[in-house]
């Protein structure tokens, strides 16, 4: 059984795709004929740098778009990793010809959608694996065999008959409360004062970080500490936040193995997203005995389970929840987070629910649709409205 697993940001970005493909190879590369093809790095033992064009390059910075100004940087991100998927997944046909998988595992929808347009290349064809990091409904997802969902609220919304349910998970020898931490000498945060974390990509649309700091930022003497990888608009954040709260805001960029120091020096961890597929730093979190506040969302309250869900629309209900999560009940919040963890979202537990998935898919028979009448209709009216759109 061999496996190829394909994920575009890796080595490009620092996401939750990314943390799971390193996760996921992680875990089981020395149980398992497992190959992880990634957008950056080093080549290594069974990793494979693939050629592409990274969101980020220079080359996609004079990108022009016609839309409007209010959705532009949404829009934009998402053109970036499209150009970035694309290629990937273009230069990932040849290696994936040559190494004749088994199953083929994509991470982005974009990836796993070209190679699947594809596959009448393959001599031996290959099972498609996708997971489902996007949350998509069933009427977005690309084309696959098989589908891993992270959480019931995302299952029930795909299609179950070809699901697998296998949350992500932390390695809880990492992720462990007990680690010595030097990370608020080294960034002058006193040892009394209330610091706050938040781990996620410093931008507005989805993130909401402006969000954050401005209710942050009501608080007195509160330290703010974000982690993430930076978008367009950061550089207005950052300067919301040093306005707002001068040195008490810090901004960093860490490798994901960093993470565990910084998490150790956080009295509350928050997200200030509406919604999240999994939101792997809530767990992360949550190992290291963090307090957790999110938004009261119905997918986000099935991970989590227990922590604080509030109305993150709503201007003032952070600060007012920070306020009123004293001592007492963040130790209360932080024993039962880490139990959840240890139940469900420990990688050690996780492992073998990931080989027997890989197992069944594998051992399954599956058979490409066969071209109908119906088919030749829907494909005509396409051309034609492609050629009236031009």
């Amino acid at each position: 059984m061999k496996i190829a697993l394909l994920c575009a940001g890796l080595g490009n970005i620092d996401r939750g795709h990314e943390v799971f493909a390193r996760s996921v190879f992680d875990l089981l590369k020395n149980d398992l004929d497992i190959t992880l093809f990634k957008g950056g790095g080093q080549n290594k033992d069974r990793e494979v740098v693939l050629e592409n064009i990274p969101r980020y390059s220079p080359l996609l910075a004079d990108m022009r778009l016609n839309v409007s100004e209010k959705w532009k940087t949404s829009i934009m991100e998402e053109k970036r990793e499209d150009v970035e998927c694309s290629t990937f997944a273009y230069f990932a046909l040849k290696p994936l010809l040559i190494g004749s998988y088994d199953i083929i595992h994509c991470l982005e929808r974009r990836v796993a959608q070209i190679i699947w347009d594809h596959r009448y290349l393959f001599k031996n064809r290959p099972r498609f694996l996708f997971s489902n990091g996007g949350a998509l409904a069933r009427g977005r997802l690309p084309g696959c065999d098989f589908i891993q969902e992270y959480t019931e609220y995302n299952l029930k919304k795909g299609i179950k008959a070809k699901s697998f349910l296998i949350p992500h998970g932390v390695d809880l020898t990492v992720f462990d409360p007990t680690i010595k931490s030097d990370f608020r000498s080294r960034h002058n945060i006193p040892p009394s004062a209330l610091t706050i974390l938040s781990v996620g990509k410093i931008c507005r649309w989805h993130k909401r970080m402006d969000y954050l700091v401005k209710e942050i930022s009501k608080i007195n003497g509160v330290y703010l500490v974000v982690v993430g990888q930076e978008s367009p608009d950061s550089t207005a954040i950052k300067d919301l936040a040093s306005n707002l709260m001068g040195e008490r805001a810090i901004f960093l960029q860490m490798p994901h193995e960093e993470l565990p120091q910084v998490y150790k020096s956080a009295d509350i961890f928050v997200l200030a997203s509406l919604s999240e597929t999994f939101g792997i730093a809530y767990i992360e979190a949550m190992a290291m005995g963090i307090p957790v506040i999110a938004s009261d969302n119905t997918n986000i309250r099935q991970i989590l389970k227990n922590q604080v869900f509030i109305n993150m629309k709503k201007e003032g209900e952070l600060a007012k929840a920070i306020k009123n999560l004293g001592e007492e009940k963040r130790r209360e919040i932080s024993k039962n987070g880490r139990r959840v963890v240890e139940e469900y979202y420990d990688l050690a537990k996780l492992k073998s629910r990931y080989i027997e998935m890989y197992r069944k898919i594998y051992e399954s028979q599956v058979k490409d649709k066969r071209y109908l009448f119906r088919d030749k209709i829907k494909n005509n009216i396409c051309n034609l409205l492609n050629i009236k759109k031009d």
